[in-house]
């Protein structure tokens, strides 16, 4: 299937994918593509094709897929794409614990993390970030932290929040934690690994109404995207010793479409940002929405550039239907290259249903579609 603007749609081997929770191309193997759903299965996608797509024929089949005991919440692949570590990717889990990928034996490898004793959901690994010296640092949906050693396989710190943390980054220097209440804090990576839970270098509010969904680094790590479920991205600086930031900072409104008929706005939430990650494109900014759309800004010239086709379909519960139906987009990625972005998409309605009884099932299967990003 070919989408809008050659976006090409992978195959799954299944009729309905369940819910994305992550999605991420490697760092080392460029074109390599790993997919998490809810339904506790990991997809490798090998994507060299799409860069020389329509004149290469495209494999959209996964090259390996893993149906695991949990639910793989978050990925991460460990190291830099400066670096020649061929580290395989790890997960975190709903269950609390943090496992290396191996495709070679189709399995996940032994918890490196912290064990939690009895089944909590809010143990669940919500993020994973790439820490200094082959270190991992992991977060959970209730504001717990660990600074995981990824070669030894086990945990170096484990410490806890005061608030619930919505998102992380991380940097050559720093760790930041996108918190409830429209908190960011910035650490020093580098002290991370002391007995006792460090302080933050920094205690920010950002310019935020409403929850935070997302925060990402650009590439040169001067500028921190943050998004809300308002249509909201907040553009704050790092340079944390420049009395200036404050001015620079700044905040602009997305992915909001007018209605005729109520005279006002409709706001959908930002579900996740992306940076290009060449360096003279590191100011370009994708933002994906609730709304389908996929916009791409400049964030020194503060205008978009581009807002993507909608994503959308014409079935229901897999079969055609009349109604055009859009479809949300839930992660993206920029590979390292910076030559392909990957847009999954899944339907979000639960995250609005009013009552119980509603129907769990999703409506829509979810989706992950691939494009050639030309220069």
């Amino acid at each position: 299937m070919e989408s809008n603007s050659n976006f090409i749609e992978l195959t799954t081997g299944r009729k309905n994918l369940d819910l994305i929770s992550d999605i991420k191309f490697s760092k080392n193997n460029q074109y390599q593509l790993l997919i998490g759903t809810w339904g506790s299965n990991l997809l490798l996608y090998n994507c060299r094709s799409f860069t020389n797509y329509p004149h290469e024929p495209l494999p959209r089949e996964p090259i390996c897929e893993l149906n695991v005991a949990d639910t793989p919440l978050s990925i991460l692949y460990p190291g830099n794409s400066n670096t020649n570590s061929q580290a395989p990717p790890i997960v975190g889990l709903l269950d609390g614990s943090v496992r290396q990928v191996d495709f070679e034996n189709v399995k996940l490898g032994k918890n490196m993390g912290h064990t939690f004793e009895g089944e909590d959901v809010r143990n669940g690994i919500n993020h994973l970030c790439q820490g200094v010296n082959n270190s991992v640092i992991a977060s959970s949906f209730r504001g717990n932290l660990q600074l995981l050693d990824q070669r030894l396989q086990k945990p170096l710190n484990n410490w806890k929040n005061g608030r619930k943390v919505l998102t992380m980054e991380s940097t050559e220097k720093y760790l930041i934690l996108g918190l409830a209440g429209n908190v960011v804090e910035v650490y020093d990576l580098n002290k991370l690994g002391s007995s006792t839970a460090p302080a933050p270098l920094e205690t920010r509010e950002v310019g935020l109404k409403y929850q935070v969904t997302d925060i990402k680094a650009s590439l040169d790590q001067s500028a921190l995207a943050m998004s809300s479920i308002d249509g909201r991205v907040s553009i704050e600086y790092l340079d944390l010793s420049s009395e200036s930031q404050q001015e620079k900072n700044f905040v602009f409104k997305s992915h909001r479409h007018f209605d005729k008929e109520s005279g006002t706005d409709l706001v959908y939430p930002i579900n996740s940002l992306a940076f290009r990650k060449h360096v003279s494109r590191s100011n370009l900014l994708f933002t994906a929405g609730s709304d389908g759309y996929l916009c791409l800004w400049d964030i020194n010239k503060r205008k978009r550039l581009k807002q993507y086709p909608r994503f959308q379909t014409c079935e229901i519960d897999g079969l055609p239907s009349e109604e055009v139906t859009t479809e949300s987009i839930a992660k993206i990625d920029v590979s390292h290259t910076d030559d392909l972005i990957a847009v999954a998409t899944s339907d979000d309605n639960y995250k609005r249903r009013r009552r119980l009884s509603e129907s769990e099932n999703s409506r829509l299967p979810s989706r992950v579609y691939v494009k050639h990003l030309k220069n």
